[in-house]
């Protein structure tokens, strides 16, 4: 069985301002847009049916910058929560020896998507519709371990897919 292992390291919680102001290295082109503000985040708030701190959403930030993608967030599927009680956690996938612009980023991308995908599937935030039932594609690889450090939210400190979808 071919077993593929990502680590992400997460940072929060933050604040939807703080993310906007603080979190916008894009890289340049010296250094082949390689920069430290991209990859996965987690949303937590308020929810009718959880109270306060309830997984709210799972997005991605790839082609923008998380401070990009949080301004569009406010604007829109925030704009009727209340921002102090908006609690962020980003997550950046730990440099791989395949992370590099001679695969164009491929690889890197790929493996974003598949976290993402695995977070919605096995968490199921309240504001994420797409994705929620349907099966994570872990192509090319039979099983995907992913590995949280740092402060990941309510995350479990390791997720295996497809292993962890037969506890639900």
């Amino acid at each position: 069985m071919d077993r593929y292992t990502i680590e992400i390291a997460w940072e929060g919680h933050l604040n939807i301002q703080k993310v906007i102001d603080k979190k916008n290295d894009g890289g340049s082109k010296s250094d082949n847009w390689a920069g430290g503000d991209y990859g996965v985040y987690q949303i937590y708030g308020p929810h009718i049916l959880n109270k306060e701190d309830a997984l709210l959403y799972v997005g991605k930030a790839v082609d923008e910058t998380f401070s990009l993608r949080f301004r569009d967030h406010k604007i829109n599927l925030l704009k009727d929560e209340d921002p102090d009680k908006i609690k962020i956690y980003l997550g950046r996938l730990e440099s791989s020896p395949q992370y590099t612009p001679k695969y164009n980023w491929r690889i890197w991308y790929r493996d974003v998507d598949i976290v993402e995908h695995i977070l919605i599937y096995r968490y199921t935030p309240h504001y994420n519709s797409a994705r929620l039932n349907q099966y994570p594609n872990l192509y090319p690889h039979d099983g995907i371990k992913l590995l949280h450090k740092g402060s990941m939210g309510r995350l479990s400190s390791e997720d295996n897919a497809p292993r962890d979808y037969m506890k639900q």
